[in-house]
């Protein structure tokens, strides 16, 4: 709906950027959460024996290059305008933090 609204308004290769860009906050924020709910899960089994250090910051650290390789190819290959990228990771980021805020909690209440 964004990028139709953006299409009209500013042309196609702002739309371009926005669904781009989207798509990029949208893996972002996937590659984020498939990493925190296995690492919650298996705390235990993925600690390091006799450390205090996560062994599941590998794929942390490893999902900013794949970013930054899209982001890359976007900017580069694709007639897509840079604001319309930023706009579109801005809009999914922001609603993953609204999807996030609104989810009911499922676990026993923090003391």
């Amino acid at each position: 709906m964004w990028s139709a609204i953006v299409g009209w308004l500013w042309g196609w290769p702002m739309a371009l950027g926005v669904i781009c860009g989207s798509g990029i906050g949208l893996a972002n924020v996937w590659l984020i959460s498939s990493t925190m709910t296995t690492l919650v899960r298996r705390a235990e089994e993925l600690r390091a024996p006799g450390r205090k250090r996560w062994a599941l910051l590998g794929p942390m650290v490893a999902k900013w290059p794949l970013v930054l390789l899209a982001l890359f190819g976007i900017l580069w290959y694709l007639p897509a305008r840079p604001e319309g990228v930023a706009l579109g990771v801005a809009i999914s980021l922001a609603a993953a933090s609204i999807a996030a805020l609104r989810r009911k909690p499922t676990g026993p209440a923090p003391s």
